[in-house]
C-alpha cells in the first residue's frame, strides 16, 4: 500500500503553453535584412547551376541547329555517364544449366556473391 500512495497524489494540470518569440508559422525565422538580401542574391545567381546555358549567350537558333545535327548515338554517348552500370554482371555460364550446381533455369550470376542479395550491382536488404 505504501508504494501506491505516490501514484494517487499526482496532480495533472492543463494550461496553455508559455508565450515564446516564435510565431506559429511553417517557415523558419527570417534573417536580418542585409543577410536576407545576400541570401536572395546568391540564390538567384545559382539558379540553374547544373546547366550553364544562361552563362553562354548563344542564339536559340544555333543551339537548335546543333541539337538537330547530332546523331542518336552521339546524344546517347553524351547522356550516358562513364560510371553508370549497364547490363549488370556478365553471366557465369552459358546455356540453361549451371555446371557447378547442376541447377536448370536458375540465375546466371550468383545473387549472394558478396553476402548480400545483389542484382545489376544494386544490393537489396530484407
Amino acid at each position: 500500500m505504501h508504494r501506491l500512495l505516490p501514484l494517487t497524489r499526482r496532480h495533472f494540470t492543463t494550461h496553455p503553453p508559455l508565450k515564446t518569440s516564435f510565431k506559429p508559422s511553417p517557415s523558419p525565422p527570417r534573417l536580418p535584412k542585409a543577410d536576407q538580401e545576400t541570401f536572395e542574391s546568391l540564390t538567384k545567381a545559382s539558379m540553374g547551376s547544373f546547366s550553364t546555358s544562361h552563362l553562354h549567350k548563344n542564339s536559340e537558333g544555333s543551339e537548335q541547329k546543333e541539337a538537330k545535327e547530332m546523331t542518336p548515338e552521339a546524344l546517347l554517348a553524351e547522356l550516358t555517364h562513364k560510371d553508370l552500370l549497364t547490363g549488370g554482371e556478365k553471366p557465369l555460364f552459358e546455356g540453361d544449366r549451371n555446371p557447378v550446381t547442376g541447377e536448370v533455369g536458375g540465375p546466371k550470376t550468383e545473387p549472394t556473391k558478396y553476402g548480400d542479395w545483389s542484382f545489376n550491382g544494386r544490393v537489396t536488404d530484407f
